[in-house]
């Protein structure tokens, strides 16, 4: 019997976030609600062991933006558990910075005024986390195909040195879709470096797509918070 690919997919929780959630409210569309599990398989071939596949979903909980938004990541967070997805979370942190100039328009910003700076939070640990398990499963030789989910190019020395240490191994970039009706062209999407590293073409996707890969609304005992 043929051996079939082994399977791993990483996610990066925030970077496809922010797309859906401009999609949801430019269209009016559910689809923050996103089943990855059923994304994923979607992807698979002949030669892809669909029973491998480990899937990892890399993200934080902002607290700092209220219960209510830290309520409904959570629920989803349980929803892709639920559906046998490893969740890894970071953590966001405080940063002072410099305020806005006075030319400089900053829509809707919650920043707390702190004498000449502005207190803003980043996501912390989310991309070292997801960088590590690339490198990490590359050395013990856990997968043989491996599908990212991000269009961040600060994965590149991640996806090289992977590929350094297990020249076997295919990578495939699976960056976030535009939020938009019409097809994007490929440069858009700014992948090109990531190409480079991963020495594969990415895999392009769109929201008609990721309409049809939505969870139930009521699933594992919770229902959809982001339902129109």
């Amino acid at each position: 019997m043929e051996k079939k690919n082994r399977i791993l997919v990483l996610i990066d929780g925030f970077n496809y976030y922010h797309k859906l959630k401009e999609y949801q409210n430019k269209y009016n569309k559910c689809v923050k609600w996103l089943n990855y599990k059923s994304l994923a398989q979607s992807w698979l071939k002949e030669d892809d062991d669909i029973d491998s596949m480990q899937i990892y979903y890399f993200s934080a909980i902002a607290n700092w933006r209220g219960v209510e938004s830290a309520k409904r990541h959570k629920t989803y967070i349980k929803v892709l558990e639920h559906a046998g997805i490893n969740v890894v979370l970071g953590e966001f942190k405080q940063k002072k910075t410099h305020r806005c100039k006075d030319n400089e328009k900053c829509a809707n910003c919650i920043c707390i005024p702190d004498r000449k700076k502005l207190i803003r939070h980043e996501e912390k640990n989310s991309d070292v986390n997801l960088a590590i398990t690339l490198v990490e499963k590359s050395i013990k030789k856990e997968f043989d195909k491996c599908f990212i989910l991000s269009a961040d190019n600060d994965f590149a020395t991640a996806i090289t040195r992977a590929k350094e240490l297990n020249p076997d191994i295919k990578i495939i970039i699976q960056p976030p879709p535009l939020s938009r009706k019409k097809q994007a062209l490929k440069r858009e999407y700014a992948v090109d470096n990531l190409e480079h590293c991963a020495e594969t073409q990415a895999l392009l996707t769109n929201f008609y797509t990721i309409l049809k890969h939505q969870f139930e609304d009521k699933i594992a005992g919770v229902e959809n918070p982001w339902k129109i």
